[in-house]
């Protein structure tokens, strides 16, 4: 579950393919200087990114709250630019990275003329997790949360995200979760968070303090398939700590067993059998036809 050496060769960048080294954003690009900017992360197997419509609605939406709507592709371009970037570069498995910035204009909260939004997107080669390793499980941490209330967009300000892996390595963990000032749990540094509290599938519910996973739509669906109770209602430490499961979810881990919280283990220590029957129904879904390798 991580990257694999080497930089891309190409990226979509104004509109066009060009060499990944010859992509410059300006010195005054507003992502740049101000974190103006949002972004997404898509996997992407053998060319088919899973759950683009998912991803592209949540980039949409959170581009009209910013006034960037004008820097999005249509729906219909986006399967068209991974296309592009994977005949050019046919990973197995990769990440589809795409970001759009607030455009470049001279440094000013709020320049007199709006510049006009940009967009790039490019492919980075990416080992996801298999089945072995979800049946190993991992181990997180809990972070009091000192990022900005609007945490249901996805924007490119992740200091606080870095921090706060940072101090799960620092532990031995591989995941950081946020913890509010209120005592409610909020979400991992880079993932949606789940509790099995008497059996039920429970995690955090939308609105400004988290923001809204394409991994919770998935894990909802499976969850109706199997006729497991699913409920998105408020989690406190207390929670997590009496919790028989806890797991984690995003484009990048898919469905990983927390076995492990600061330290101490989650019930017996071991991935819980609803977290596992959850995650074996993810990996089918990610995997599709083609299988995880090996």
């Amino acid at each position: 579950m991580t990257e694999r050496p080497g930089n891309p060769a190409w990226a979509w960048f104004d509109g066009r393919l060009v060499p990944f080294d010859e992509a410059r954003v300006p010195l005054e690009d507003r992502a740049l200087q101000f974190g103006e900017g949002i972004y997404e992360v898509i996997g992407v197997v053998a060319g088919e990114p899973f759950r683009l419509a998912d991803h592209v609605e949540r980039m949409r939406g959170g581009a009209r709250e910013l006034g960037l709507q004008a820097g999005v592709p249509e729906p219909g371009e986006w399967k068209s630019i991974v296309a592009r970037l994977h005949r050019r570069e046919p990973h197995p498995t990769a990440i589809l990275y795409a970001q759009v910035t607030g455009g470049t204009a001279p440094r000013s909260h709020v320049p007199p003329q709006p510049p006009q939004p940009f967009f790039f997107a490019y492919l980075r080669s990416f080992a996801f997790p298999v089945p072995a390793e979800v049946a190993r499980g991992i181990a997180a941490i809990t972070f009091p949360d000192p990022r900005w209330q609007r945490r249901d967009l996805k924007t490119v300000m992740l200091l606080p995200a870095v921090l706060a892996r940072k101090e799960a390595l620092a532990q031995g963990a591989e995941e950081a979760i946020f913890v509010g000032q209120d005592g409610f749990v909020n979400e991992g540094s880079a993932s949606t968070l789940f509790a099995v509290i008497n059996t039920t599938v429970v995690t955090p519910p939308s609105s400004h303090r988290i923001l809204p996973g394409v991994s919770t739509v998935v894990v909802e669906e499976i969850c109706s398939r199997l006729g497991l109770a699913f409920s998105a209602r408020p989690l406190t430490l207390s929670d997590l700590r009496r919790a028989e499961e806890l797991f984690v979810a995003s484009t990048a881990l898919l469905l990983m067993p927390v076995v492990r919280l600061d330290a101490r283990p989650v019930a017996d220590g071991a991935p819980g059998s609803v977290t596992l029957q959850i995650a074996y129904h993810f990996q089918r879904l990610f995997w599709g036809q083609h299988g995880p390798p090996g």
